[in-house]
């Protein structure tokens, strides 16, 4: 059980980090990250720089939030009072997904939980349909 728990954090770490899809960030230096992020075109090629330039640490939430920003921007006017509340109940949920447990990897683990959920909701609610 240990060893399956093991390999399936192994795996998701390196499909958050981009090595799983063998992309490489374009850049090392921490602020041009966030200027990548910020001035991609959409919110997927934004997730997908996310993806890509990701630390798999702590430094992650920083990033998730010009992700998530940008997303929200495709959905968020759009949603009734309703959905809008189940966005920002799931969001909590990824928050507190981790939160018992220790160590960076973890706080890497909620900011991609977060971003994730906001490129759902930009897919699914989104006017143009390839936010």
């Amino acid at each position: 059980m240990f060893s399956r728990l093991v390999s399936a954090l192994s795996l998701f770490v390196a499909a958050s980090t981009g090595a799983a899809a063998g992309a490489e960030c374009p850049t090392l230096d921490g602020g041009k990250r966030l200027e990548l992020l910020e001035q991609a075109p959409t919110c997927a090629k934004s997730l997908a720089l996310f993806q890509a330039c990701s630390y798999g640490a702590s430094g992650d939430v920083g990033l998730s939030e010009v992700v998530i920003k940008k997303c929200e921007g495709d959905f968020l006017t759009r949603l009734s009072v309703a959905q809008r509340r189940t966005y920002d109940r799931e969001q909590q949920r990824c928050a507190r997904k981790y939160r018992k447990e220790s160590g960076t990897m973890y706080r890497s683990f909620e900011a991609f939980c977060a971003a994730n959920l906001a490129r759902t909701y930009a897919h699914r609610f989104s006017k143009g349909g390839n936010p």
